[in-house]
């Protein structure tokens, strides 16, 4: 028979070896959930691939035969979203010589202005919308068009349902007074606009970094006549179109507004 001791000694030799060989194989499995876990956190989602917009634009001779132009070639571009290939047309009539006169007898004049946008389905091509406008009952330097490298195909709210901006101004004048300018955008059948008056390069000095370009927005109305008409130069009426959409439509809306409100170069049709 052992000793006594010799078995106590030799039960508490095996009990300190098991909890140590615990305590190495907690730490040892410790280690290896916290690498997993670091590997885990360093992995990164694969985001998602957004397609690049391209945007064409196209000659007259490239436009499908099945569309017929309602005035005289301006513009065309083509592109692709999530409601397919895209065609923007616009043109233009005129001058028009009006049969009616006005009371000292000068010849009238008018222009009309089209734009149109649509979706290609299947072989054809269908009408998503379209723009008319027009200058009328002119005798002077007469002129509505598109702005220079004003119009824009983007995707400002990002859902794959691009916007299209025309942007143009409209004048009938004999002075130095400014042209009116309009900037209409479109989402599918949404339509919104900032519609209000140009400013001359000699009269910029008055758009200051705090230029309010909101008409809506300031008070003229205890002023002199002329400067209630100077205070609209270089602003639009109101934001209204915008009001139950997206801000970031409005944002930029507002930037485009900013960037060609001075472009007021005097043309004549």
């Amino acid at each position: 028979m052992k000793p006594k001791h010799c078995l106590n000694f030799s039960d508490n030799l095996t009990s300190s070896h098991m909890i140590r060989s615990l305590v190495i194989s907690a730490f040892l499995i410790s280690s290896l959930a916290c690498t997993q876990s670091d590997n885990k956190s360093s992995i990164q989602e694969p985001e998602e691939i957004k397609t690049e917009l391209i945007v064409s634009d196209l000659s007259q001779n490239k436009l499908p035969t099945s569309i017929e132009l309602k005035g005289k070639f301006v513009e065309a571009k083509s592109w692709t979203d999530k409601n397919g290939e895209n065609l923007l047309i616009v043109s233009r009539k005129g001058p028009i010589k009006q049969e009616a006169e006005d009371e000292y007898g000068e010849v009238l004049y008018s222009v009309e202005l089209f734009g149109e946008q649509y979706i290609k389905k299947g072989s054809n091509y269908i009408l998503l919308w379209d723009i008319y406008d027009f200058v009328r009952d002119c005798m002077s330097d007469m002129w509505l068009g598109l702005l220079p490298n004003s119009t824009q195909v983007t995707d400002w709210d990002e859902d794959g349902i691009t916007e299209t901006s025309l942007i143009y101004k409209l004048s009938c004048r004999s002075d130095v007074s400014p042209s009116d300018m309009k900037i209409l955008i479109h989402e599918n059948e949404v339509k919104m606009g900032l519609r209000g008056t140009m400013i001359l390069e000699m009269d910029k000095a008055n758009m200051d970094a705090d230029f309010e370009p909101d008409a809506s927005k300031i008070d003229l109305s205890d002023k002199p006549e002329i400067d209630q008409y100077m205070g609209l130069m270089g602003r639009y009426k109101n934001e209204d179109d915008f009001k139950d959409q997206p801000k970031v439509f409005l944002e930029n809306a507002r930037k485009l507004w900013m960037e060609f409100v001075d472009k007021d170069e005097f043309l004549q049709l």
